[in-house]
Formats: C-alpha cells, sequence, structure tokens
C-alpha cells in the first residue's frame, strides 16, 4: 500500500488543553482539522516546518462527555472535533500537529534490538487499553520506545510505543534490566498480549528532527513538455506561512480524494526535483510566501488538484545543480535546423491564426476579436489570455506562439508572453 495520510490532529486549538485519567496523567487535548483521526493509526510529530518524530501511534484516544467533565474512549474523530490521545511523548502543545497517516509498505527500522523484557501478566482496561506487568531482562525499556511483540520467538502485530511506564511507585522514565514494572500499550496491539511473550524494545536513530517541510502548493494545471517533464501552474493559498519553493529541492506529489469531512492524501510520487520556479513571469531559484508559480516537474504523474510537498531529509547529501532548463531546444545543424516560427500578434492576427493558439476554441476566438475590436488591443500575451478565459497552464503554452504589438492608446507592460515557467 502506498501511504495515505488520513487526518491531522493540531493541538492548541481544541477547547480544552487537557484532561487528566486516573492513574495516567494529563493527555493533551488537539482538534481534527483534516481527514478523520482513527485510534490506532499511525503519526508523525510536526513542529513548525519540521517532522520531529515518526511511527508514533494513538494509542489512546478520548473525548469530553456532552454536558460533562468525564471522558470517553473513541475509535475515531472527524472533522474539528476535539479529541485527546496518548502517543508516547510528553511535549505536545500549542502549534504541534500529529499527521495521520497508513502505510503497510514502509515501515520502521526493527533490524536493531534495544532492549527486552518479559511479559508476566496482561489486563486491559476500557479506557486505557491493554496493559502488562514485565519484568525487564536485557538492555533498557523506556517510556515512548518503538516495542514489538514476540511469541515463540516471532513477531506478531505492529509495532507499538509505550504510552506509560509505571514502578511500585508511580511513573518511570525507564525500567532496567532486572527490575518489574507496568507497561501500558493502549489500543495499539493488533494481537492481544499473552504471558509468556517478550516485549521487544527498537533502538532508534537519535536526531533532533528527521525532515524539514520546505513548502506546499496547489496545482491548477499542467502543461506537458513531450520529454518526461511538465511544467505545473500552482497556488499557494493565503495563511501559508514560511512558504519557500526552490529550484533543486526533493518533492512529493499528495493527490487528495474524498470531501472536507473525511479527506485523503495518497502519496503518489517522491524524491522528485523542482527544476525550475517563476513568479509574475520572473524565473528565480527560490520563490516565497503566497501566489501563483510555475514549477517544472521531473515527472508526468501531475494532475490537476494534485498537492506539490517540497521537503529536506534530515541526512540528505547536498544535491547537484539542477539540470538546464528543460525548455531549451537541442542543438541542431544549420541543415536540418526547422524553419522559426514566427509569433501570432494577439493585436493584428485573424481569426484562423488566433485559432491556431493553444486553448483558442471558437468561442474564444469570437471573443478575442471583439474585445480587440472594442479596447484597440491587448498589453501583452498574458493579458491576452486573461480576457478569454485561458487557464494558467494554457497561457504558458503561449511561450514563442504569440506576441502582443504595440498598439496606439494601449499601455503595453512588455513585448512577448511573460516567462512564466522557467
Amino acid at each position: 500500500m502506498t501511504e495515505i495520510r488520513v487526518g491531522l490532529i493540531e493541538f492548541g486549538k481544541a477547547l480544552n488543553a487537557s484532561v487528566t485519567l486516573p492513574g495516567l496523567g494529563e493527555l493533551p487535548g488537539g482538534q481534527v482539522s483534516a481527514g478523520r483521526a482513527v485510534r490506532g493509526a499511525r503519526a508523525r510529530l510536526k513542529r513548525a516546518d519540521r517532522i520531529l518524530a515518526d511511527n508514533l501511534r494513538l494509542g489512546i484516544m478520548v473525548r469530553k462527555k456532552f454536558f460533562s467533565s468525564d471522558v470517553e474512549p473513541v475509535t475515531d474523530a472527524g472533522f474539528l472535533k476535539d479529541v485527546f490521545v496518548a502517543v508516547g511523548r510528553t511535549d505536545l502543545g500549542p502549534g504541534d500537529a500529529l499527521e495521520l497517516y497508513t502505510d503497510d509498505t514502509i515501515g520502521p527500522d526493527t533490524s536493531r534490538h534495544d532492549g527486552v523484557a518479559a511479559v508476566l501478566a496482561p489486563a486491559y482496561d476500557q479506557l486505557t487499553g491493554f496493559h502488562v506487568q514485565v519484568r525487564s531482562e536485557r538492555g533498557v525499556l523506556r517510556f515512548g520506545a518503538l516495542t514489538g511483540l514476540f511469541r515463540g520467538g516471532r513477531p506478531v502485530g505492529r509495532p507499538m510505543r509505550v504510552l506509560g511506564l509505571f514502578g511500585p511507585a508511580g511513573p518511570l522514565p525507564e525500567l532496567p534490566a532486572g527490575q518489574p514494572g507496568t507497561v501500558l500499550l493502549g489500543f495499539q496491539c493488533d494481537v492481544p498480549p499473552m504471558a509468556g511473550d517478550a516485549l521487544t524494545a527498537y533502538d532508534e536513530p537519535s536526531a533532533d528532527f528527521l525532515e524539514r517541510r520546505e513548502g506546499t502548493a496547489h496545482v491548477h494545471g499542467v502543461s506537458d513538455l513531450g520529454d518526461g517533464s511538465v511544467v505545473a501552474a500552482v497556488e499557494v493559498p493565503d495563511g501559508r506561512t514560511n512558504n519557500l519553493l526552490t529550484v533543486g529541492r526533493r518533492a512529493r506529489l499528495l493527490r487528495p480524494v474524498g470531501t472536507t469531512f473525511n479527506e485523503r492524501s495518497t502519496v503518489v510520487a517522491t524524491d522528485l526535483r523542482i527544476l525550475s520556479v517563476a513568479r509574475d513571469g520572473i524565473a528565480m531559484r527560490t520563490a516565497a510566501g503566497t501566489g501563483v508559480f510555475t514549477l517544472g516537474l521531473a515527472t508526468r504523474e501531475v494532475q490537476q488538484n494534485d498537492i506539490v510537498e517540497t521537503y529536506v531529509p534530515v541526512d540528505a547529501p547536498a544535491l547537484a545543480p539542477p539540470p538546464a532548463p528543460v525548455l531549451a531546444p537541442p542543438a541542431v545543424s544549420p541543415v536540418s535546423a526547422p524553419l522559426p516560427v514566427v509569433p501570432v500578434d494577439v493585436n493584428a492576427a485573424a481569426g484562423l491564426e488566433l485559432a491556431r493558439l493553444p486553448g483558442m476554441t471558437p468561442e474564444r476566438v469570437n471573443q478575442a476579436l471583439e474585445l480587440r475590436r472594442r479596447q484597440g488591443g491587448f498589453a501583452d500575451v498574458e493579458a491576452f489570455g486573461v480576457a478569454v478565459g485561458l487557464q494558467p497552464h494554457e497561457i504558458v503554452r503561449l511561450r514563442g506562439q504569440a506576441t502582443a504589438g504595440r498598439v496606439a492608446g494601449v499601455a503595453q507592460r512588455e513585448t512577448g508572453v511573460r516567462q512564466l515557467d522557467i
């Protein structure tokens, strides 16, 4: 299965910042701001533009009862619902978010073991799920550790987080070898634990963060260049801060499906490269903020309504300089070189010539002729495209095929089509 993003929980937006569960302590409260939150789902911790942790699990999820301070367990929560969760972290706070996803193909690295504890007796609670009495046998078992349940020497079920660790005197940060204790696993268990099982802690590399997210953009139109690459007309909506689109950066393609109340996004491509960036007709290496841009991408997978997400892995090697612009013509000998294409002057061409331009239907040709008669002409090719209702990717395709000759009484912003894509 390819990765599917199923929901987002944002902290600091819930009506209550936290609730207290007897014997467990405080659970932070967040609001489901996209899709749905499903108990047991995998999650990433996102803080500002960085992914701090991955392979977390919604081990416990509760909601406050109506007109009461009591809480009740829930298996899923929809759009704009407040939830209180346990994922094996104590540092969730305002501004943080849990990105919920499913992926049965790529899982955590379970090749290195950090500690083993023997399961002595399992138990179950309707509010907090499974917990097991254990004795640590080798290594160290820590709060928040990624663990796996082994039965007969073989792993059973999916990896889980230690949601709570308790000794005779109360909560513990870790359980050293030879010590007994109680481990809270919640509702992560695909296979209920049994006496005689082994709870193995996996060794995870230590890092301040795993990935930096540079920016996102929504695709409104696509032009296929025929060489395995495309130029995509994209928009960054208002409200996005610190948004960057940088030439040479890696990118993913997300394809949303469903409605606002149950939207999911499938990752259809990853480890792409941004080949070119332009804004307001000007090519640049990095474009920041919101607005309309064009991006060159080395893939033909892009579709309208996709989302481009640029990212930088923390251990990524330095990227090589980006390749030459994707629209540069190939070198040819003078004998075989084609005759130069004479651009169509949108301020002087007849209807038949305008009809040969990309996106120009008979209705748009008639509209262009009427607008030209009434206002005397167009300031530039982009103004022409907007006036007749062309989409951004159709305006991009006018490169080299159209120009706007000077007309008395019409202010000229430039000559020729604006450079939208490179």
